[in-house]
């Protein structure tokens, strides 16, 4: 970010503890959006529900992120939990598959966490409501407690479901796009498309979200317009920096810094040596193999600090993290040196 993550306001924050090898916290300004629904819905505990509702499902979206990315091969540790949402901070996979899973993932938590409530809504007369984006069930937690909590979640779920799947950044659906785009352009064409596209979306929206006279709608497609209007200023001023950090091209993150010290693989004699030479050579093999194991997993970890540089500042990393990649530099400067 162009602020430093810390002086950032967007970006203050409490600690909610480590949840299955993931630091959570949650932004100072979270419980201020929980009492304005307080005041918007004109009910307390009718806030207090939908505020707690949301932050359930929010966590869990962020939690899909998180563990897809570690069974895709990635990496992610940290979870920021936003007044509009949250942020996963994790690395995806090597894979096409793996980048396109990671961010995926959150929406079918959604998606599973509505298809678990939908039978309380069918049942209700609210049914048509629920289904719609723009309009809130008129729910009073009073009689059918149980059923009206079903809806407020389906009605949160649903919601976080359909706008995750929009292709714009920094919503899910543009993560998507981008993976795709990526595929199939150079990595500065896929990027730039992609934030021209988020920041059409988040004016189209905005001009709608005035016709109809949305809030919420208004609030939504700002945030999205600014932001990327904002990461299109930031790829046009600090290319050189992103793209060199500490003197070397990580724009492929540090996985291909690696491969482009390396030269073409070493040609091995074949031997027809007795017992001792072929167990020799076994064993050399396995701790190739161990080594090459080790080496791709702080690829991975590398890869993921300098993804949350791109996006949030050097100073966003803990002093364990800074260390991390100042050990990373030093070992290429020692290979360089080398040869």
């Amino acid at each position: 970010m162009a602020m430093e993550t810390r002086e950032s306001p967007l970006y203050w924050s409490l600690p909610l503890g480590t949840w299955f090898r993931t630091r959570v916290r949650v932004s100072i300004f979270l419980p201020l959006v929980i009492l304005a629904l307080c005041f918007r819905l004109e009910s307390a505990k009718l806030g207090l529900v939908f505020g707690a509702l949301l932050f359930i499902s929010v966590l869990l979206h962020e939690f899909g992120h998180i563990f897809a990315a570690r069974l895709s091969g990635g990496y992610g540790d940290e979870i920021l939990l936003w007044p509009l949402g949250g942020l996963a901070f994790c690395q995806e996979g090597p894979s096409f598959g793996s980048r396109v899973l990671t961010p995926l993932a959150g929406p079918l938590v959604n998606l599973a966490l509505c298809a678990a409530t939908f039978p309380a809504v069918l049942s209700s007369p609210w049914l048509a409501v629920a289904l719609n984006p723009f309009e809130a069930p008129p729910v009073m937690l009073t009689t059918a407690i149980v059923s009206d909590v079903c809806l407020i979640a389906f009605t949160v779920n649903w919601v976080m479901f359909l706008a995750n799947l929009i292709p714009v950044y920094p919503l899910d659906g543009g993560q998507i796009l981008k993976a795709v785009l990526r595929e199939r352009l150079p990595s500065s064409s896929a990027v730039d498309i992609y934030v021209r596209i988020g920041a059409v979306c988040g004016f189209i929206g905005l001009i709608v979200g005035l016709m109809i006279d949305s809030t919420w709608l208004v609030a939504f497609s700002a945030f999205v317009l600014v932001l990327n209007i904002q990461e299109t200023a930031q790829l046009r001023t600090s290319e050189s920096y992103d793209d060199s950090f500490m003197g070397y091209d990580f724009s492929q993150g540090y996985t291909s810094l690696e491969r482009s010290t390396e030269g073409e693989p070493r040609s091995r004699t074949e031997t027809r040596a007795g017992f001792f030479a072929r167990w020799r050579q076994a064993r050399e093999q396995r701790r190739r193999e161990r080594e090459r194991e080790e080496a791709e997993r702080i690829e991975q970890q590398l890869d993921a600090l300098l993804e949350k540089v791109h996006t949030h500042g050097y100073d966003s990393l803990s002093e364990t993290e800074k260390r991390t990649l100042r050990r990373a530099s030093d070992r290429y400067r020692d290979k360089q040196a080398d040869e």
